[in-house]
């Protein structure tokens, strides 16, 4: 019979082990240290964060974060309309919802 102990070290290991492949998983990737240039025909908009902007799989923050985010400054194209104030962005051929609070003047969805 396996002592007490040694089942609560391995049980705390295992979760240990797990949240950290899972803090891994949603580090973001790496970004490029300039905005991508977009032609001039598309609608734009200029992420205003203050720091970096998650980005979504879906229009709320209950949807997961994609792998990428956003900087300040950033270019942006405009996929998509409003849907409950959030917009669907385009970054260097990855796409996600934001919330447009943070593009621009804060006013995309008014």
């Amino acid at each position: 019979m396996i002592p007490r102990l040694v089942l609560i070290v391995l049980a705390f290991s295992t979760i240990a082990c797990y949240t950290s492949s899972a803090l891994v998983e949603q580090q973001p990737t790496e970004q490029p240290t300039q905005p991508a240039v977009l032609p001039t025909d598309q609608a734009l908009a200029v992420v205003t964060a203050a720091e970096a902007l998650n980005v979504r799989t879906g229009p709320a923050v209950t949807y997961p974060t994609t792998s990428f985010y956003l900087l300040a400054g950033w270019r942006v194209e405009i996929v998509s309309e409003c849907v409950g104030g959030w917009v669907k962005i385009e970054y260097n051929d990855m796409t996600g919802w934001v919330n447009a609070d943070f593009l621009n003047d804060g006013s995309l969805c008014q």
